[in-house]
């Protein structure tokens, strides 16, 4: 399982813990970054004290997290070095999950990212803040995000048991070397994990049936066992259950595969069985709609593929447009935080710079639609033109204002104007005191569109270079009260 770096390195003359982010190349999202850090805990015998990072810093091509000295080791080494104490460490992170806040926590997918959680030599854990699993989970690729994450997510079960139910997965994972659920045709195979009372392991068999029930016990088993509860305080359930468990495995060098258990006939037949319900579920699900469309009507499936040739020939809103239009409505799109129009007129390929942070502001301003009643985004230039009045509590300015373009050849032109946003981009020197109202930085941004005529006959927007962004000031727009 592939798991951050973690290493001492001397950082201004003191030693410091360092963990590995992302290569030196991958640019961090700055909207993690912003404010006062999120607190993080260190856990010791039932007692949870806050803990804080110092900084980022760039250490031998690699982004780095760098804090006070401790003797870390990933979480996923109770598969290998960790394995004669797998149950021990565990139950302590049960412990510790179970004093901790929902709000910390933030169980938005039913489980703690593994990368949120370390082990310390000494005997402690230390648990990280949501943003630095943000930050990890967003400059990640593909797969480690996979194995971090989603491979821990067990769909369908009773949300108070989930934890109860990572947990474990945990000790499944320690004791055979891989997640119970990571495979993608167990994932398919409605969660069945290979049974680890099948895997021929040195673990008890009272303890192979807890685990192995624990991840396959009925919603309705689910519930008796966790109540309503929030899923944290749940575990005290787990660990009133382990108490007494017995665990008898021994330290590894490297954690097995999940082929290596298919030279147990048992397990061998599980899985091939296994792969043909799952195989059969995927086909249905991926191909069977146009086998019966197929036999159902030809037709259809002609009328379906014109529609979609239709579509795909259908020219963007912005075609017949001017070459200084087609930047305008660039910015149009920007200020309304619509995604799709501001690359309407992208020539494929075409990269958006600011496709990142409009699509994280669009999803805050829907969320808070949703469920407060609440469009928190206000576009400065209508801000400016009612005479900028106090900002409603919660709402903030997102946009660009002074929109001017200039024509520097046939396809080359330069942008100007002025951004207003609720982010700071850098440290600008300036210190942050508490105010009454929100603080909005503006930006003058300057920025180069090359934009030429396509083959189909419309202009399309063929680069975009940022050429500067220069701080201007900080405001403090005063505030109204909703109601």
């Amino acid at each position: 399982m592939p798991v951050k770096r973690t290493f001492d390195h001397l950082i201004e003359g003191e030693l410091m813990r360092c963990i590995t982010i992302a290569p030196q190349e991958v640019e961090l999202p700055s909207y993690l970054l912003q404010g006062e850090k999120e607190q993080g805990y260190l856990y010791d015998e039932g007692t949870l004290t806050s803990w804080y990072w110092k900084g980022i810093s760039i250490i031998e091509g690699e982004r780095c997290l760098y804090f006070d000295h401790l003797q870390l080791f990933p979480f996923a080494e109770i598969a290998t070095k960790k394995r004669d104490k797998a149950l021990l460490w565990v139950r302590r992170l049960a412990d510790a999950l179970s004093r901790l806040s929902s709000e910390f926590l933030d169980l938005s997918s039913g489980i703690l990212p593994l990368w949120r959680v370390w082990g310390i030599e000494d005997g402690r854990l230390l648990i990280l803040p949501q943003t630095l699993g943000d930050l990890f989970s967003s400059t990640a690729e593909e797969d480690d995000r996979y194995q971090n994450i989603s491979a821990w997510v067990h769909h369908g079960i009773h949300a108070p048991f989930s934890l109860c139910d990572q947990m474990g997965q945990l000790l499944y994972y320690a004791a055979l070397g891989f997640a119970p659920f990571a495979d993608r045709l167990t994932r398919e195979d409605a969660f069945r994990p290979l049974p680890i009372t099948s895997a021929q392991t040195p673990l008890a068999q009272s303890t192979a049936a807890f685990i192995h029930t624990t991840l396959t016990l009925s919603l309705t088993r689910q519930r008796d066992a966790a109540g309503n509860k929030e899923s944290q305080a749940a575990l005290s359930t787990f660990l009133e259950q382990t108490e007494k468990l017995a665990w008898d495995l021994e330290s590894l060098d490297q954690a097995p595969v999940r082929d290596a258990y298919l030279s147990i006939e048992a397990c061998r037949k599980f899985v091939e069985a296994q792969t043909k319900r799952a195989n059969r579920k995927i086909f249905w699900r991926k191909k069977g709609w146009i086998v019966i469309t197929v036999v159902l009507s030809v037709g259809a499936v002609a009328w379906f593929t014109t529609s979609r040739i239709q579509l795909a020939l259908t020219p963007p809103y912005t075609a017949g447009m001017s070459q200084v239009q087609v930047v305008e409505e660039y910015y149009a799109g920007q200020n309304s935080l619509d995604l799709q129009k501001m690359e309407a007129s992208l020539a494929k390929g075409t990269k958006n710079p600011a496709s990142m942070e409009v699509t994280n502001l669009f999803v805050t301003r829907q969320t808070r639609q949703a469920y407060e009643g609440i469009n928190s985004q206000v576009d400065p230039n209508r801000w400016i033109a009612d005479g900028k009045p106090a900002l409603v509590e919660g709402t903030f300015l997102y946009g660009v204002a002074d929109l001017g373009v200039v024509q520097q050849d046939e396809t080359t032109f330069t942008a100007t104007g002025t951004l207003y946003t609720p982010y700071s981009y850098a440290d600008e020197g300036e210190e942050q005191v508490p105010t009454e109202g929100v603080p909005i930085y503006l930006y003058r941004i300057t920025q180069q569109f090359s934009v030429e005529l396509g083959k189909r006959g419309w202009y399309e927007i063929t680069g975009i270079k940022a050429v500067n962004v220069e701080f201007v000031e900080r405001l403090v727009v005063p505030t109204q009260k909703r109601f």
